[in-house]
């Protein structure tokens, strides 16, 4: 492994981790009501923040690195303004997408070389970014819909008086 990539891939294990912990907790204590609950109709569900984490690593192994073919076709959750309206409860589904891209993210994070993360990316009608500013936005996009679940629990208990 590229010695520059090193602590990208540490950065991910690190925040793949976390993923799972969210998970296993969701499992063992919210029902799948729970999942689907939102404080407010514009705040996401811990389903919904869940679930957006697997599409945007979909979204961006297939769309901006062009690694593979998308595991899906439709991707709800990164279409803007579209909101949740409690519709992702099914924790074993969501799971289950991404034990598909989860580990295909971090494959492609170790094949890395140090000169990839200079690669531009052109977007049309938008600036260019890097590689490198990909991949430090999807470890950034992991810790804020993570540290959401977080809040989503606290209020949940709260919710439940205990």
């Amino acid at each position: 492994m590229d010695p520059i990539v090193k602590p990208w891939l540490e950065l991910w294990d690190y925040l793949d981790g976390n993923f799972w912990r969210v998970c296993r907790w969701a499992q063992s204590q919210l029902t799948a009501d729970d999942i689907a609950w939102q404080p407010i109709p514009e705040v996401a569900s811990v389903g919904w923040n869940l679930q957006h984490l697997a599409e945007m690593l979909d979204y961006y192994l297939a769309r901006i690195f062009c690694c593979q073919a998308p595991v899906r076709a439709e991707l709800p959750t990164m279409v803007s303004g579209n909101l949740d309206h409690g519709r992702w409860r099914d924790l074993d589904a969501i799971a289950a997408y991404h034990n598909q891209v989860r580990p295909a993210y971090r494959q492609f994070l170790a094949g890395l070389k140090g000169s990839d993360l200079d690669r531009v990316l052109e977007r049309v009608g938008r600036r260019s970014i890097s590689w490198s500013w990909a991949i430090g936005h999807i470890a950034e996009h992991e810790s804020y819909h993570l540290g959401k679940c977080t809040l989503l629990r606290s209020m949940l208990k709260q919710r439940r008086g205990s």
